[in-house]
């Protein structure tokens, strides 16, 4: 596999490797550059990051740990959608020749993980697609034809939450690119080499206050709000971070190898 950092300074086969996987996504995505006003309005609650991902739902489960007596993990599987900047590996800086409007790509995904109650800590794994909209959907319909496609793996750190009910999480892995569309038939194929980009998050777990800023239970008439790495200021969940009503927990991806919150509030 190929391993990308996200550095001007890279592996020059790396770099290389990166153009092909970012020629062929250009040649498909230039076709969808009609949507990018649409894009441009979704890009302000990217953060700044390289990608931020919305759970749109999820299943959860509590299970007991086969390799620890006494233990229960919580087990989830959540479908998400969410965006990458123009510029980042998922959504390739070439596409403003054709989009100068356009500032970021949509991504698709579906993550599991397996977390203790003990130490909040676990595996997750998942698949992403970069997507965009198919021939013969309507110019409101949501984006559906994958141009990108790969797998994400790694851990995350939820003790912030499990242990100390402070809504903010981590996770620390590789997005790797596996599967690229043939600009003249749209059909995903497989790359010679895979293209590993390593990657650290933060989740952002939505939660309503009352009139005394204490913690209020949500009945969705409340309004939401993200809790910042400082750990003080409040982030109002805007309109489009919600799923059919609901505050969604925010993943803000950053690629390369940068310090967590979870890194950061431990050594405070």
């Amino acid at each position: 596999m190929i391993r990308l950092e996200c550095s001007s300074k890279g592996d020059p086969d790396m770099v290389k490797q990166l153009a092909i996987v970012t020629g062929l996504a250009v040649s498909l995505m230039l076709a969808d550059a009609s949507y990018a006003g649409d894009r441009e309005e979704q890009a302000d609650s990217l953060g700044g990051t390289g990608v931020t991902l919305y759970e749109i739902s999820e299943r959860v489960t509590f299970d007991p740990d086969p390799s620890s007596a006494g233990v229960i993990r919580r087990n989830a599987i959540s479908p998400l959608q969410g965006f990458a900047e123009v510029g980042t590996p998922l959504c390739p800086s070439e596409l403003l020749i054709s989009g100068p409007r356009m500032k970021s790509c949509t991504v698709i995904a579906t993550g599991a993980d397996s977390v203790s109650t003990v130490t909040g800590m676990g595996p997750v794994s998942g698949t992403f697609d970069v997507v965009i909209n198919a021939p013969g959907n309507s110019s409101v319909h949501v984006p559906d034809l994958p141009v990108i496609s790969g797998t994400f793996s790694g851990n995350v750190d939820l003790s912030l939450a499990v242990l100390y009910h402070v809504p903010l999480g981590c996770i620390e892995g590789n997005f790797t690119i596996t599967q690229m569309a043939d600009p003249a038939t749209g059909m995903l194929g497989s790359l010679p080499q895979p293209v590993v980009l390593p990657f650290t998050g933060t989740f952002r777990m939505p939660f309503a206050i009352d009139t005394h800023a204490r913690r209020a239970r949500s009945d969705r008439q409340r309004a939401a709000f993200y809790l910042a790495d400082d750990l003080e200021t409040l982030s109002l969940v805007r309109p489009t971070e919600l799923s059919v009503g609901f505050p969604t927990v925010r993943l803000e991806v950053t690629f390369g190898s940068t310090a967590s919150i979870c890194q950061i509030s431990g050594r405070r």
